[in-house]
Protein backbone atom coordinates (compact mmCIF):
# COMPACT_ATOMS: atom_id res chain seq x y z
CA UNK A 1 0.00 0.00 0.00
CA UNK A 2 1.08 3.54 -0.74
CA UNK A 3 1.55 6.01 2.10
CA UNK A 4 2.11 9.75 1.97
CA UNK A 5 5.40 9.31 3.81
CA UNK A 6 6.83 6.78 1.36
CA UNK A 7 10.28 7.60 0.08
CA UNK A 8 9.56 7.80 -3.63
CA UNK A 9 10.91 8.84 -7.01
CA UNK A 10 9.77 12.07 -8.65
CA UNK A 11 11.58 12.07 -11.95
CA UNK A 12 15.26 12.32 -11.05
CA UNK A 13 14.56 13.25 -7.43
CA UNK A 14 14.15 11.12 -4.31
CA UNK A 15 11.40 12.57 -2.15
CA UNK A 16 10.75 12.06 1.56
CA UNK A 17 6.99 12.16 1.09
CA UNK A 18 4.29 12.42 -1.55
CA UNK A 19 3.23 15.87 -0.37
CA UNK A 20 4.20 18.82 -2.54
CA UNK A 21 4.13 22.27 -1.02
CA UNK A 22 2.78 24.76 -3.56
CA UNK A 23 3.32 28.46 -3.01
CA UNK A 24 0.97 31.29 -3.89
CA UNK A 25 1.77 34.81 -2.65
CA UNK A 26 4.72 36.22 -0.71
CA UNK A 27 3.79 39.26 1.34
CA UNK A 28 7.05 39.30 3.31
CA UNK A 29 9.25 39.45 0.27
CA UNK A 30 11.67 42.33 0.76
CA UNK A 31 13.00 44.75 3.35
CA UNK A 32 15.70 47.27 2.44
CA UNK A 33 16.31 45.32 -0.75
CA UNK A 34 16.76 41.92 0.94
CA UNK A 35 14.42 39.01 1.52
CA UNK A 36 13.02 39.29 5.01
CA UNK A 37 14.18 36.80 7.67
CA UNK A 38 10.61 35.45 7.85
CA UNK A 39 10.96 34.11 4.32
CA UNK A 40 14.11 32.13 5.10
CA UNK A 41 12.57 30.85 8.33
CA UNK A 42 9.48 29.66 6.47
CA UNK A 43 11.55 27.63 4.00
CA UNK A 44 13.71 26.22 6.78
CA UNK A 45 10.63 25.01 8.66
CA UNK A 46 9.11 23.56 5.50
CA UNK A 47 12.22 21.68 4.45
CA UNK A 48 12.87 20.22 7.92
CA UNK A 49 9.37 18.82 8.36
CA UNK A 50 8.82 15.98 5.89
CA UNK A 51 7.67 17.85 2.82
CA UNK A 52 8.61 16.01 -0.38
CA UNK A 53 9.12 18.92 -2.76
CA UNK A 54 8.80 22.69 -2.36
CA UNK A 55 7.42 24.94 -5.09
CA UNK A 56 7.97 28.61 -4.34
CA UNK A 57 5.50 31.41 -4.16
CA UNK A 58 5.03 33.24 -7.44
CA UNK A 59 8.15 34.74 -8.98
CA UNK A 60 6.95 37.38 -11.43
CA UNK A 61 8.65 37.55 -14.80
CA UNK A 62 8.01 41.29 -15.07
CA UNK A 63 8.42 44.01 -12.42
CA UNK A 64 5.18 45.91 -13.13
CA UNK A 65 2.85 42.96 -13.40
CA UNK A 66 -0.62 42.84 -11.84
CA UNK A 67 0.69 40.76 -8.94
CA UNK A 68 4.18 42.24 -8.62
CA UNK A 69 3.36 43.86 -5.27
CA UNK A 70 2.56 40.42 -3.85
CA UNK A 71 5.31 38.35 -5.42
CA UNK A 72 9.03 37.97 -5.81
CA UNK A 73 10.62 39.47 -8.90
CA UNK A 74 13.20 37.72 -11.04
CA UNK A 75 14.58 41.18 -11.87
CA UNK A 76 15.39 42.57 -8.46
CA UNK A 77 19.14 43.16 -7.99
CA UNK A 78 19.74 40.78 -5.08
CA UNK A 79 17.72 37.89 -6.50
CA UNK A 80 20.71 35.64 -7.09
CA UNK A 81 22.26 36.18 -3.67
CA UNK A 82 19.06 35.82 -1.66
CA UNK A 83 17.64 32.86 -3.52
CA UNK A 84 20.92 30.97 -3.51
CA UNK A 85 20.74 31.19 0.26
CA UNK A 86 17.10 30.05 0.15
CA UNK A 87 17.82 27.02 -2.06
CA UNK A 88 20.80 26.11 0.14
CA UNK A 89 18.43 26.01 3.13
CA UNK A 90 16.20 23.50 1.33
CA UNK A 91 19.10 21.39 0.12
CA UNK A 92 20.55 21.12 3.63
CA UNK A 93 17.48 18.97 4.38
CA UNK A 94 17.72 17.12 1.02
CA UNK A 95 14.51 18.70 -0.26
CA UNK A 96 14.35 19.77 -3.92
CA UNK A 97 12.90 23.21 -4.65
CA UNK A 98 11.26 24.50 -7.84
CA UNK A 99 10.68 28.15 -8.73
CA UNK A 100 7.16 29.03 -9.86
CA UNK A 101 7.33 31.62 -12.66
CA UNK A 102 4.45 33.41 -14.38
CA UNK A 103 3.03 36.78 -15.35
CA UNK A 104 -0.50 38.12 -15.75
CA UNK A 105 -0.12 41.31 -17.79
CA UNK A 106 1.79 41.31 -21.06
CA UNK A 107 3.90 44.47 -21.25
CA UNK A 108 6.77 43.88 -23.69
CA UNK A 109 8.57 45.75 -26.44
CA UNK A 110 7.34 49.09 -25.15
CA UNK A 111 3.68 48.08 -25.37
CA UNK A 112 1.22 47.78 -22.49
CA UNK A 113 -1.50 45.23 -21.75
CA UNK A 114 -1.12 43.27 -24.98
CA UNK A 115 -3.88 40.75 -25.63
CA UNK A 116 -3.22 37.20 -26.81
CA UNK A 117 -4.52 37.96 -30.28
CA UNK A 118 -2.43 41.11 -30.63
CA UNK A 119 0.94 39.49 -29.95
CA UNK A 120 3.38 39.87 -32.82
CA UNK A 121 6.03 37.25 -33.55
CA UNK A 122 8.54 39.69 -32.06
CA UNK A 123 6.46 39.86 -28.85
CA UNK A 124 6.30 36.06 -28.62
CA UNK A 125 10.06 35.75 -29.06
CA UNK A 126 10.62 38.43 -26.40
CA UNK A 127 8.45 36.60 -23.88
CA UNK A 128 10.23 33.33 -24.60
CA UNK A 129 13.61 35.03 -24.32
CA UNK A 130 12.65 36.57 -20.97
CA UNK A 131 11.64 33.14 -19.65
CA UNK A 132 14.87 31.59 -20.85
CA UNK A 133 16.97 34.30 -19.20
CA UNK A 134 14.95 33.79 -16.01
CA UNK A 135 15.51 30.03 -16.17
CA UNK A 136 19.27 30.52 -16.39
CA UNK A 137 19.17 32.81 -13.37
CA UNK A 138 17.15 30.21 -11.45
CA UNK A 139 19.69 27.54 -12.33
CA UNK A 140 22.56 29.72 -11.12
CA UNK A 141 20.60 30.41 -7.92
CA UNK A 142 20.52 26.68 -7.15
CA UNK A 143 16.93 25.81 -8.03
CA UNK A 144 16.31 22.20 -9.05
CA UNK A 145 13.44 23.00 -11.34
CA UNK A 146 11.13 25.61 -12.77
CA UNK A 147 7.37 25.50 -12.61
CA UNK A 148 5.87 27.17 -15.66
CA UNK A 149 2.51 28.32 -14.35
CA UNK A 150 0.53 28.17 -17.58
CA UNK A 151 -2.69 27.74 -15.64
CA UNK A 152 -4.90 29.64 -13.21
CA UNK A 153 -5.49 33.07 -14.78
CA UNK A 154 -1.93 33.85 -15.82
CA UNK A 155 -1.19 35.05 -19.34
CA UNK A 156 0.02 31.80 -20.86
CA UNK A 157 -3.19 30.06 -19.76
CA UNK A 158 -5.02 32.46 -22.08
CA UNK A 159 -2.70 31.59 -24.95
CA UNK A 160 -3.75 27.95 -24.53
CA UNK A 161 -7.47 28.66 -24.07
CA UNK A 162 -9.51 28.37 -27.30
CA UNK A 163 -11.99 30.95 -25.98
CA UNK A 164 -9.21 33.50 -25.57
CA UNK A 165 -6.92 32.56 -28.45
CA UNK A 166 -8.47 33.35 -31.84
CA UNK A 167 -5.22 33.71 -33.75
CA UNK A 168 -5.02 32.52 -37.35
CA UNK A 169 -1.25 31.92 -37.47
CA UNK A 170 0.78 28.95 -36.22
CA UNK A 171 0.19 30.06 -32.61
CA UNK A 172 -3.57 29.73 -32.83
CA UNK A 173 -6.29 27.35 -33.98
CA UNK A 174 -5.53 23.74 -33.07
CA UNK A 175 -4.57 22.72 -29.55
CA UNK A 176 -1.05 21.95 -30.77
CA UNK A 177 -0.74 25.45 -32.18
CA UNK A 178 -2.10 27.09 -29.03
CA UNK A 179 0.51 25.13 -27.04
CA UNK A 180 3.32 25.93 -29.49
CA UNK A 181 4.59 28.96 -27.57
CA UNK A 182 4.90 26.89 -24.37
CA UNK A 183 6.36 23.85 -26.14
CA UNK A 184 9.08 25.94 -27.76
CA UNK A 185 9.82 27.44 -24.37
CA UNK A 186 10.11 24.04 -22.66
CA UNK A 187 12.50 22.78 -25.31
CA UNK A 188 14.71 25.87 -25.06
CA UNK A 189 14.89 25.73 -21.26
CA UNK A 190 15.84 22.06 -21.32
CA UNK A 191 18.46 22.68 -23.97
CA UNK A 192 20.34 25.37 -22.07
CA UNK A 193 19.73 24.53 -18.40
CA UNK A 194 19.71 21.38 -16.23
CA UNK A 195 16.37 22.41 -14.69
CA UNK A 196 13.50 19.99 -14.22
CA UNK A 197 10.53 21.55 -16.06
CA UNK A 198 7.14 21.27 -14.37
CA UNK A 199 4.02 22.60 -16.09
CA UNK A 200 1.02 23.68 -14.05
CA UNK A 201 -2.04 23.82 -16.29
CA UNK A 202 -5.80 24.16 -16.07
CA UNK A 203 -7.95 21.11 -16.63
CA UNK A 204 -11.32 21.42 -18.30
CA UNK A 205 -13.87 19.29 -16.40
CA UNK A 206 -16.21 19.59 -19.39
CA UNK A 207 -13.62 18.28 -21.88
CA UNK A 208 -11.45 15.57 -20.40
CA UNK A 209 -10.09 14.63 -23.82
CA UNK A 210 -8.58 18.09 -24.32
CA UNK A 211 -7.06 18.02 -20.83
CA UNK A 212 -5.58 14.61 -21.55
CA UNK A 213 -4.20 15.78 -24.89
CA UNK A 214 -2.57 18.82 -23.23
CA UNK A 215 -0.85 16.46 -20.80
CA UNK A 216 0.31 14.17 -23.60
CA UNK A 217 1.69 17.03 -25.69
CA UNK A 218 3.52 18.60 -22.76
CA UNK A 219 5.07 15.24 -21.91
CA UNK A 220 5.95 14.54 -25.55
CA UNK A 221 7.82 17.81 -25.95
CA UNK A 222 9.83 17.69 -22.76
CA UNK A 223 7.85 18.51 -19.62
CA UNK A 224 9.32 16.44 -16.76
CA UNK A 225 6.24 16.63 -14.54
CA UNK A 226 2.76 18.13 -14.46
CA UNK A 227 0.55 19.81 -11.88
CA UNK A 228 -3.18 20.01 -12.50
CA UNK A 229 -5.23 22.96 -11.35
CA UNK A 230 -8.26 25.10 -12.22
CA UNK A 231 -8.53 28.78 -13.14
CA UNK A 232 -10.16 29.59 -9.80
CA UNK A 233 -7.83 27.48 -7.66
CA UNK A 234 -7.27 27.60 -4.71
CA UNK A 235 -10.51 29.31 -3.72
CA UNK A 236 -12.30 26.65 -5.79
CA UNK A 237 -11.68 24.29 -2.88
CA UNK A 238 -13.72 26.03 -0.20
CA UNK A 239 -14.68 24.34 3.03
CA UNK A 240 -18.21 23.81 1.67
CA UNK A 241 -17.17 22.62 -1.79
CA UNK A 242 -19.01 19.52 -3.03
CA UNK A 243 -17.28 19.22 -6.41
CA UNK A 244 -13.72 18.31 -5.46
CA UNK A 245 -14.02 14.99 -7.31
CA UNK A 246 -14.02 16.89 -10.64
CA UNK A 247 -10.29 17.53 -10.33
CA UNK A 248 -9.63 14.16 -8.68
CA UNK A 249 -11.11 12.14 -11.54
CA UNK A 250 -9.23 13.84 -14.38
CA UNK A 251 -5.97 13.78 -12.39
CA UNK A 252 -6.46 10.05 -11.85
CA UNK A 253 -6.97 9.49 -15.57
CA UNK A 254 -4.01 11.60 -16.67
CA UNK A 255 -1.77 9.98 -14.03
CA UNK A 256 -2.53 6.59 -15.57
CA UNK A 257 -1.87 7.67 -19.16
CA UNK A 258 1.40 9.63 -19.02
CA UNK A 259 4.82 8.51 -17.87
CA UNK A 260 5.84 11.63 -15.95
CA UNK A 261 4.86 12.49 -12.35
CA UNK A 262 1.48 14.18 -12.03
CA UNK A 263 0.55 16.32 -9.01
CA UNK A 264 -3.03 16.72 -7.86
CA UNK A 265 -3.55 20.43 -7.29
CA UNK A 266 -5.21 20.82 -3.94
CA UNK A 267 -8.47 19.83 -2.29
CA UNK A 268 -7.36 17.54 0.54
CA UNK A 269 -6.15 18.40 4.01
CA UNK A 270 -6.17 15.25 6.17
CA UNK A 271 -3.90 12.22 6.20
CA UNK A 272 -6.62 9.57 5.95
CA UNK A 273 -8.27 11.12 2.88
CA UNK A 274 -4.95 11.49 1.10
CA UNK A 275 -3.90 7.91 1.83
CA UNK A 276 -7.32 6.64 0.73
CA UNK A 277 -7.06 8.58 -2.52
CA UNK A 278 -3.55 7.51 -3.49
CA UNK A 279 -4.41 3.86 -2.80
CA UNK A 280 -7.61 3.76 -4.80
CA UNK A 281 -6.34 5.76 -7.78
CA UNK A 282 -3.31 6.31 -10.01
CA UNK A 283 -2.54 9.55 -8.16
CA UNK A 284 0.79 9.49 -6.33
CA UNK A 285 1.48 13.14 -5.46
CA UNK A 286 -0.74 15.70 -3.76
CA UNK A 287 -0.04 19.41 -3.46
CA UNK A 288 -1.08 21.56 -0.52
CA UNK A 289 -0.84 25.29 0.03
CA UNK A 290 -3.15 26.72 2.71
CA UNK A 291 -2.37 24.07 5.36
CA UNK A 292 1.29 25.10 5.16
CA UNK A 293 0.34 28.74 5.61
CA UNK A 294 -1.50 27.82 8.80
CA UNK A 295 1.29 25.56 10.09
CA UNK A 296 4.44 24.78 8.06
CA UNK A 297 5.42 21.89 10.40
CA UNK A 298 2.16 19.90 10.41
CA UNK A 299 3.53 16.98 8.34
CA UNK A 300 5.94 16.04 11.12
CA UNK A 301 3.02 15.90 13.52
CA UNK A 302 1.11 13.64 11.12
CA UNK A 303 4.08 11.33 10.68
CA UNK A 304 4.65 11.08 14.42
CA UNK A 305 0.99 10.43 15.24
CA UNK A 306 0.15 8.25 12.25
CA UNK A 307 -2.86 10.47 11.56
CA UNK A 308 -3.86 14.09 11.41
CA UNK A 309 -5.91 16.80 9.80
CA UNK A 310 -5.00 20.40 9.07
CA UNK A 311 -6.66 22.98 11.28
CA UNK A 312 -6.80 25.36 8.32
CA UNK A 313 -10.43 26.54 7.98
CA UNK A 314 -10.10 27.21 4.22
CA UNK A 315 -11.33 30.74 4.81
CA UNK A 316 -9.14 31.85 1.86
CA UNK A 317 -8.03 35.08 3.54
CA UNK A 318 -4.44 34.20 2.66
CA UNK A 319 -5.55 34.19 -0.98
CA UNK A 320 -7.85 37.19 -1.04
CA UNK A 321 -5.51 39.40 0.98
CA UNK A 322 -2.52 38.35 -1.13
CA UNK A 323 -0.39 37.36 1.86
CA UNK A 324 1.72 34.42 2.89
CA UNK A 325 0.44 34.56 6.46
CA UNK A 326 -2.62 33.04 8.15
CA UNK A 327 -5.02 35.62 9.53
CA UNK A 328 -6.71 33.05 11.75
CA UNK A 329 -3.40 32.37 13.52
CA UNK A 330 -2.72 36.09 13.81
CA UNK A 331 -6.08 36.61 15.50
CA UNK A 332 -5.58 33.84 18.07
Amino acid sequence: MKDIFDKCDFGEFKLKSRIIRTGLWESQNRQHGYLKPEVFLRYERLSKNNVGLIITELISLYPHDKFSDYSHSINYPLFMKDFKYLTDICHESDVPVFAQVAFANCNVNGKQMIGVNDLTLEDIRQIQSDYIIAARSLSFAGFDGIQLNIGNNYFLSKVIDAKENRRSDKYGGSLGNRLRMVIELIQAIKKITPLHVNCRFNVNPHDEEESLEIARLLEKYGADSLQLTKPSSPQFFSKDCKEENILFDITDRISGEVDVPVILGGGLSDMKSINDLINKSEISFVSMQRPFVYNPTFLSEWKKNGEGASLCSKCNNCYWKKTSTCHMVAEE
